[in-house]
């Protein structure tokens, strides 16, 4: 066999079994995050940035989490507690605003706090934050009449 025939072989097999790796990698990380919860693909734009930045959030029992899409963290990059989570009336991403992998979707103005941040939701994503924000959590306020 022909050496060069031998190191692309070698090479087609590396790069096969790197992909392999990086997606499997991709659905267990995916996995472990959602741990059953509800997780949704988003986009966040802190205040003052026309960047938005793809990730995924995890509507927990107490805390809204934010993860990067991409890596191999399994730690939420931001988190805002449900109480102190303000969210305002979305409106439609439109033009330049638009972001490719989230098509038809809405800008939510939020704030916790001090800090002000927008996040970009598909209107079923938007629903479910909407509804798990104004939900209280299980034992919250059970002795209330």
């Amino acid at each position: 066999m022909p050496p060069v025939l031998v190191s692309t072989e070698i090479v087609i097999g590396t790069l096969l079994v790197v992909a392999v790796v990086v997606l499997a990698t991709t659905y267990l990380r995916r996995r472990y995050i959602a741990k059953g919860l509800p997780l949704t693909l988003c986009g966040l734009r802190a205040a003052g940035t026309d960047r938005w930045r793809l990730g995924l959030i995890r509507f927990g029992d107490n805390a809204l989490e934010w993860y990067t899409l991409g890596g191999v963290s399994v730690r939420p990059r931001h988190r805002w507690l449900r109480q102190r989570l303000l969210l305002e009336a979305p409106e439609r991403l439109e033009g330049s605003d638009s972001i490719p992998l989230l098509p038809d979707a809405s800008r939510v103005p939020c704030s916790d706090g001090e800090t002000r941040f927008e996040l970009a939701l598909q209107g079923p994503a938007y629903t479910a934050l909407r509804s798990w924000q104004e939900a209280a959590p299980p034992g919250y306020n059970v002795n209330v009449a």
